[in-house]
């Protein structure tokens, strides 16, 4: 899979999540679409199990963001996006996109079609990082 080309948020480098954050990003054009509003409830009713996963989502409408960190859900960041986003263009047909980022920085999925969090957690949960991150854990 391909390495993100980070953009800017907000003045804010994407990289500074590399090695300490997975990032889901959910992009449209239109926040009132059936589509992008049960993606975020699909993420947010899962808050525990995107914490333990060091997830960080990004809600992308337009040229405006909003960060939530699972880590620290008081901590939330928004703004404009300054320079390129990534993967800027959506699938015509939905307007609607979600973005896997490992913690290496890679895409790890683009799809533009609702993302299970029970499908999410099987595809970070068989990461070698991710892996690595349970045996630790069970030592």
């Amino acid at each position: 899979m391909g390495c993100a080309s980070f953009a800017n948020i907000n003045g804010q480098n994407l990289e500074k999540h590399t090695w300490n954050n997975r990032i889901l990003f959910v992009k449209t054009y239109d926040s009132t679409l059936d589509i992008y509003q049960e993606q975020i409830k699909e993420f947010e009713n899962s808050p525990d199990e995107l914490k333990v996963r060091k997830f960080v989502l990004y809600k992308i409408v337009k040229d405006d963001f909003e960060m939530v960190s699972f880590e620290n859900p008081e901590f939330v960041e928004s703004g404009k996006i300054a320079g390129k986003a990534i993967g800027t263009s959506l699938d015509e047909r939905t307007n609607f996109q979600v973005i896997l980022i490992g913690l290496d920085g890679g895409i790890k999925l683009r799809q533009s079609a609702i993302l299970r969090k029970e499908e999410l957690f099987d595809i970070v949960d068989a990461m070698p990082m991710r892996r690595n991150e349970l045996s630790k854990k069970i030592d």
